[in-house]
C-alpha cells in the first residue's frame, strides 16, 4: 500500500497507536475540510500518513496546524482546613490540525429514537456482584457492627454527652 500512495510516505511506522486523534464537529467549515485535535508532538505529515494508512482518506494540499493555548486558571485548594494561596497555572495546550479533504465529509444525522443507544440494565450483574462479595468474605458487610455492640456504643456515647462518664483514651 505504501507504493501506491500519491505522496512520499513517512518512515514512522505505527502498529498500535498510543495516542488519540479527535475529529471535531465544526459547522462553520465547508464539508471538504476537517479539524482534528491531536497530541502536541503530532505533525502535519504524521496526520496525513495516519489518515491515509488507517482510513484510506486522501487529503488535499492544504494542511494548517496551530497550538491553542489554554486560559490561565487558579488552582483548587485541596484541603479547606489548611488555608493556602491558590496558585495560578496554565493547563496543557491543545493542537488543532485542519485539513482539506478530497471528498466531502458530511456528519450523519442524529437518530430520532435513542432507545437502542441507552444502556441495558443487566439484572444478573447485581446477583453476580453480591455473590462475589460473599465469596470475598462479606465485603458488603465489612463495616457492619453486631447489634449488641452497637447498643453498647450508643449508651456509651449518650453517657459521654450527658456528662455521666468521662472520656478516657484507649477504652476501659
Amino acid at each position: 500500500m505504501a507504493a501506491t500512495a500519491p505522496f512520499r510516505v513517512g518512515m514512522k511506522e505505527i502498529y498500535l497507536p498510543n495516542f488519540n486523534i479527535v475529529l471535531t464537529r465544526t459547522p462553520s467549515q465547508p464539508p471538504t475540510s476537517a479539524t482534528f485535535l491531536t497530541p502536541l508532538w503530532f505533525s502535519k505529515l504524521d496526520l496525513r500518513d495516519y489518515l491515509y494508512h488507517a482510513y484510506d482518506i486522501r487529503i488535499g494540499p492544504s494542511i494548517r496546524s496551530y497550538v491553542q493555548q489554554s486560559a490561565i486558571r487558579q488552582g483548587q485548594v485541596k484541603d479547606p482546613a489548611r488555608p493556602q494561596y491558590k496558585r495560578w497555572h496554565r493547563p496543557r495546550a491543545t493542537k488543532r490540525i485542519t485539513v482539506e479533504l478530497e471528498r466531502p465529509f458530511v456528519w450523519p444525522k442524529m437518530p430520532e429514537d435513542l432507545g437502542e443507544w441507552k444502556p441495558v440494565e443487566n439484572k444478573m450483574a447485581g446477583v453476580e456482584q453480591q455473590g462475589m462479595q460473599e465469596r470475598m468474605g462479606g465485603a458488603s458487610d465489612a463495616f457492619a457492627v453486631e447489634e449488641g455492640r452497637r447498643r453498647g456504643m450508643r449508651e456509651q456515647a449518650r453517657a459521654l454527652l450527658e456528662g455521666r462518664e468521662k472520656w478516657r483514651p484507649g477504652g476501659k
